[in-house]
């Protein structure tokens, strides 16, 4: 059976203070003792190995621990937050996560490929889609737009 493709490409854009919040999430969750300590800064490097550091002054103890957290670590506490907070994420896909300016960029690809549901177009009829300039814009007068169809005038008013 023919198939037509879907490809969907989701891009969390996350800012550092996010970021933070989901791998103390994570760290809470596997029962580590970061989210028990005061937060006492965050670094992110993207040089060779790309990551974060974050400086927390452990309870109890005072000592402070400069944990370093690879991009995969960063990725699995993004994802862990995501479905923590009920923010929908295809488990199927590519992942990546990349460092931008003021935080990371967390993107997930996917293709799905449905049955097609009608035949095949010939090829002389499949068009390339040209950009559609900007139209003018629609008056506010009610005169104008009883002038157009129903669903144009309806989308001129809103």
């Amino acid at each position: 059976m023919a198939k037509v493709s879907i490809r969907e490409v989701r891009q969390l854009m996350l800012p550092v203070e996010t970021v933070v919040d989901a791998v103390l999430q994570l760290d809470r969750d596997r029962g580590g003792v970061l989210a028990l300590g005061n937060l006492l800064g965050a670094q992110v490097e993207s040089g060779e190995e790309p990551g974060m550091v974050l400086s927390v002054r452990l309870a109890g103890t005072g000592d402070v621990d400069h944990r370093r957290f690879a991009l995969p670590e960063i990725a699995a506490a993004i994802i862990n937050y995501c479905w923590q907070s009920r923010i929908p994420l295809p488990r199927h896909g590519t992942k990546a996560l990349e460092i931008v300016s003021g935080g990371f960029t967390f993107t997930v690809e996917t293709t799905s490929q449905l049955p097609r549901r009608h035949g095949a177009l010939p090829p002389a009829r499949v068009q390339k889609i040209e950009p559609v300039e900007q139209a003018a814009q629609p008056s506010d007068s009610p005169a104008d737009a009883e002038e157009l169809p129903d669903t144009q005038a309806r989308a001129a008013q809103a």
